[in-house]
């Protein structure tokens, strides 16, 4: 747990780190040590590591926070927050970065998503979220929002809502709302920035001991002002697994569409072995994503340009042995009358990529998945513009280069 004298001092020079250096840099991921001490803090089950990456975290000329840096797993355990470490493909821990070089365009209207935030899913029904708005990214009227709607005068009108407590912690006006049982969404405002929580924690044993945690957490991570963001990796027997970010790189996106993603960039990530199961049997994996947007995508159309509205998400599943992964590829691909598929047959690729089945999943209504296998790893390309289905010249301009990239990094683990 962090120092509350040096939150307390750190608070002070927030407002000069936001405003040094002028670097349109983003940080590049860092090594994390797979045998970190940090695994035995962690309860039984929880295999995905988190330790601080290289810096400063860049966006234009503002440092910028990261909200899973702020909102940490060791944090998050720390406080008693029961983590949902089962055997379901999901919840996954979800960490999102706006990466849009620029202020808010005031035509733009909207909610105001936020510049990062970090999801830690809970047991149950339980959840755990927190969103960092920074200027110059966030959009002024929404905080003018969110400051209402953080006040008695709202809660007074909303049977729904609370109005709990409101304090000064580290510098910062931290106010309390209730929301239902055990359930409580918490906002924090300084003048640079601000941010809010969602703290949903009905499976903890004392749910307010929790969140009265996880504020004392969050004041003094925004206190000390913006730090490297995290980096992840898994403990053996996931050892090898690299970010999923480092899998599908910025250069690949920009090479799809023909534009940079500053958009935002999101990494999900299994905490937890996961256990695929069906007709020919069990396998076990981890399975994480990286989803590249534009800035149309990510700001809900952008007036400063005509694009449209683009992104990719590239999902993997990274199995113990090339067995499990053959297991799922066979059965995405091969469209045996043995198997299962609810949607309608796959739509088999022919064409050379990577050391298994390519095809295309289908989804009914929504895109199809454009997956093949590398070795212990198979990989599912989505798009949700559908348009590049019309035509294979098309899906092979968008999907492919990606798909290429992709396979060559894993076949070189």
């Amino acid at each position: 747990m962090r120092s509350r004298q040096v939150a307390g001092l750190a608070l002070t020079v927030v407002g000069a780190l936001l405003a040094v250096g002028c670097t349109t840099t983003v940080a590049g991921q860092a090594e994390v040590d797979s045998g970190s001490a940090g695994q035995d803090m962690m309860p039984d089950g929880m295999i995905l590591l988190q330790e601080d990456g290289d810096g400063p975290h860049t966006f234009g000329c503002t440092v910028a926070f990261d909200a899973c840096q702020v909102l940490s797993l060791e944090g998050a355990v720390d406080a008693g927050f029961e983590a949902e470490l089962g055997s379901g493909p999901s919840p996954q821990l979800i960490n999102w970065h706006q990466l849009a070089d620029g202020a808010h365009h005031p035509e733009q209207g909207g909610m105001d998503t936020g510049l990062t935030n970090c999801s830690i899913p809970g047991a149950s029904a339980d959840r755990l979220s927190l969103t960092v708005y920074q200027a110059p990214f966030d959009n002024p009227e929404w905080r003018d929002t969110t400051e209402r709607v953080f006040s008695r005068d709202f809660a007074s009108t909303h049977a729904d809502t609370e109005f709990e407590s409101e304090k000064q912690l580290a510098g910062m006006r931290v106010v309390t709302m209730k929301k239902e049982i055990d359930t409580w969404s918490v906002a924090f405002f300084a003048n640079e920035f601000y941010a809010r929580m969602m703290v949903q924690a009905g499976e903890s044993d004392s749910p307010e001991a929790v969140r009265d945690s996880l504020v004392e957490t969050v004041v003094e991570g925004l206190a000390e002002g913006p730090r490297p963001p995290v980096a992840y990796a898994y403990a053996d027997p996931y050892s090898w697994v690299p970010s999923p970010c480092a899998l599908f790189t910025a250069d690949d996106y920009a090479e799809s569409w023909g534009h940079p993603d500053i958009g935002r960039v999101e990494e999900r990530l299994s905490m937890s072995e996961v256990v695929l199961t069906h007709e020919k049997g069990n396998a076990l994996h981890v399975r994480t994503s990286c989803q590249r947007q534009n800035e149309q995508a990510a700001n809900m159309d952008a007036p400063s340009s005509t694009a449209s509205p683009n992104g990719l998400t590239v999902e993997l599943s990274h199995y113990r042995d090339e067995s499990g992964a053959e297991l799922s590829n066979n059965y995405d691909c091969d469209g045996d009358k043995k198997y299962s598929h609810p949607f309608g047959e796959p739509e088999k690729v022919d064409m050379e990529l990577g050391d298994g089945h390519v095809c295309l999943i289908q989804y009914g209504r929504h895109a199809p998945g454009f997956t093949f296998k590398v070795g212990r790893t198979v990989v599912e390309i989505t798009s949700w513009n559908l348009d590049i289905y019309d035509s294979g010249k098309r899906m092979n301009q968008v999907l492919l280069p990606p798909a290429q990239n992709v396979a060559e990094r894993l076949a070189e683990l």
